[in-house]
């Protein structure tokens, strides 16, 4: 399964999203168009768009403002992920190299703050309190957790609940997010289903992640488009390392403890994998994906059957199993 066949329904939305994304950005700063034009050329997966229309769709449909919230949110989005390229010296992002590899810090940092720029300007425009609230709340918890994982960085002796805080804040807090905005962008705006759809998106957000830490471990460069080991490079705390460190006390732990704690070369990483697994960490965190992608799908019972429920059913499904 991918994206694009989970998106059929809303092929048409998402083709007026994409015109508008290249349009909305233009400028008589070369510079800027040069950048916005390589962005444009090497996007991702549009998932939080995708989710944006598919639940404004779920019990109504969706309006011109479901589309501006879409571009809002993606131009959020992209700007994090520039910054996040910067804070990490990351040189690949989707495969291909990242905007911070190419036009290095100064002007990365400075396109990234002209997308949130952009995105404040048509929050302004779009002229709505509850999606005001939403976003502002949102940015704040992404930050937290991004600070947080730094403050948390190389410390594997931490609990599962601060570990689950700190991905519910850096990543689960915007999907869910994507999912709210869809249901206050609808024809048939509904508190419940606004609340159903936050939490549908939370959980979502938890699998995703936790698939994303699976991969480090599991994945190949050719999928995912980064290095595989990069996570465990910048020792930033990822599910299936945190539960075989702290979940066995025979040899193959303190093993794996050792290497963890020394100066580890590229080699080491091949053998990190394979204690990883034996010690239950990927099993571990694959259940733990596929209990939030259960959990996700249950906020969808009380919607009528559809195509757009059946596409977020099998969203939740390709969180918890993808490989890119």
């Amino acid at each position: 399964m991918d994206l694009i066949a989970v998106s059929d329904c809303i092929a048409d939305e998402l083709e007026k999203f994409e015109q508008r994304f290249t349009t909305a950005l233009r400028t008589d700063v070369e510079l800027i168009n040069e950048i916005i034009t390589y962005i444009a050329a090497h996007k991702g997966k549009r998932l939080r768009p995708i989710l944006i229309f598919l639940t404004a769709n779920l019990n109504g449909r969706s309006t011109a403002r479901t589309l501006d919230a879409a571009l809002i949110v993606e131009l959020i989005h992209t700007a994090s992920l520039i910054h996040d390229d910067v804070v990490d010296d990351a040189e690949l992002r989707r495969g291909a190299p990242s905007t911070y590899s190419i036009w290095k810090n100064r002007t990365s940092i400075l396109i990234g703050d002209y997308l949130f720029s952009q995105a404040l300007q048509k929050i302004v425009q779009l002229n709505d309190i509850e999606i005001s609230q939403v976003i502002a709340k949102v940015t704040r918890r992404m930050s937290e957790g991004e600070l947080l994982q730094m403050q948390l960085a190389g410390d594997f002796t931490i609990d599962e609940s601060t570990y689950f805080r700190m991905i519910a804040d850096k990543t689960a807090c915007f999907i869910a997010s994507a999912c709210e905005i869809g249901a206050l962008t609808s024809s048939n705006k509904q508190p419940v289903q606004r609340e159903q759809l936050r939490r549908f998106g939370e959980y979502l957000g938890m699998a995703f992640q936790i698939r994303d830490d699976l991969l480090d471990y599991i994945g190949s460069e050719s999928t995912t488009g980064k290095p595989v080991g990069n996570d465990l490079k910048q020792n930033k705390i990822t599910l299936p390392l945190l539960y075989a460190l702290q979940h066995s006390d025979n040899g193959k732990a303190g093993q794996l403890r050792a290497i963890i704690q020394s100066k580890r070369t590229p080699s080491d990483f091949e053998t990190i994998q394979i204690l990883v697994s034996e010690l239950g960490g990927v099993q571990y965190a694959q259940q733990k994906a596929e209990a939030y992608a259960r959990k996700a799908v249950k906020m969808l019972s009380s919607f009528v059957d559809s195509p757009y429920k059946d596409s977020l059913e099998k969203l939740a499904d390709f969180a918890a199993i993808r490989t890119e």
